[in-house]
C-alpha cells in the first residue's frame, strides 16, 4: 500500500569508525545512513544493514538510520525487529511523519488495523507533509479494513480535498461505495479516477459491473473491451 521516499545519493567514501572524530560524527552518521538507503533502494539488504549498523554505531538514537532499519528488516521477513525499530525511529523523533507513515504500512500489511490506522491518525495532523493526499487515502483504506465505513469515506474525501487530482483516493471511494451496494455514488468517483488516471484492470472490472447495475449494457460491454486489450 505503502513505498519510501528518498533521494539519489552521491557518497565519494565514508571514514571509517576509528577515524571518527566527535566534530566529524554527524557527517558520518548521515553519510552511513544515506549509503544505507542507496543499498536499500538497490535491495542489496546486506550492505544495506552493515552500513545502517555503522550509523547506529556512531548516534544509537539517530531516527532516519533507525527507519531506515525498520525497512531492512521489513524486507528480510523479521517482523519483531522492524516493529522494534520503527518504534525506536519514533521515539526518537515523534514528528518524523514518513517514518510512521512507513510503520503504518508495515503493521497493514502484518493486518494489524488498529495499530496501522493509529499511526495513520497521527500522521494526518502534519499539514506540511508532501504527500498528505496519500496519507489519507491510506488511512481511509485502513478505515475500510475495519468496517469503518463512515470515517473511511471521510478520509477519502479529505485526500480529495487536499489534491483534487490523487487518482487513487476516487477508486477507493467508489469500491467502497459499490461494496455497500450505493451504486449512484459509485459511478462519480469512479468516473473521476478514469478521467485522472489510465484505466487498470480493477478499475475496468469495477466499471462493468456499475454499468451492468445501471443498466448501461453498451458501455459494460465497451469496459469489458477495453479489459480484453489488457490481456
Amino acid at each position: 500500500m505503502l513505498t519510501v521516499i528518498v533521494s539519489t545519493l552521491w557518497l565519494a567514501g565514508c571514514a571509517s569508525l576509528s577515524e571518527t572524530s566527535s566534530e566529524n560524527q554527524p557527517e558520518a552518521v548521515n553519510a552511513y545512513t544515506q549509503l544505507g538507503v542507496a543499498y536499500l533502494e538497490r535491495e542489496n539488504l546486506t550492505r544495506a544493514l552493515s552500513a545502517l549498523d555503522h550509523a547506529l554505531e556512531i548516534d544509537p538514537e539517530h531516527p532516519e538510520a533507525l527507519q531506515a532499519l525498520a525497512l531492512v528488516y521489513q524486507q528480510q521477513g523479521e517482523a519483531a525487529l522492524a516493529d522494534k525499530h520503527f518504534q525506536k525511529a519514533l521515539d526518537a523523533a515523534p514528528n518524523f511523519t514518513q517514518a510512521r507513515n512507513n510503520y503504518a504500512a508495515f503493521l497493514y500489511q502484518q493486518a494489524d488495523y488498529p495499530r496501522a490506522c493509529e499511526q495513520l491518525e497521527q500522521a494526518s495532523g502534519d499539514a506540511q507533509y508532501a504527500r498528505r493526499a496519500q496519507l489519507f487515502t491510506n488511512l481511509g483504506q485502513c478505515y475500510t479494513a475495519l468496517g469503518e465505513t463512515q470515517r473511511a469515506r471521510e478520509s477519502f474525501e479529505r485526500a480529495q480535498q487536499i489534491d483534487p487530482r490523487h487518482a487513487r483516493s476516487y477508486f477507493l471511494l467508489a469500491e467502497l461505495a459499490f461494496s455497500q451496494g450505493n451504486i449512484s455514488q459509485a459511478w462519480p468517483p469512479l468516473q473521476t479516477f478514469m478521467q485522472l488516471a489510465a484505466p487498470n484492470r480493477e478499475a475496468l472490472e469495477l466499471a462493468v459491473e456499475i454499468a451492468n447495475a445501471r443498466g448501461e449494457f453498451d458501455k459494460a460491454a465497451d469496459y469489458q473491451r477495453q479489459l480484453g486489450q489488457l490481456n
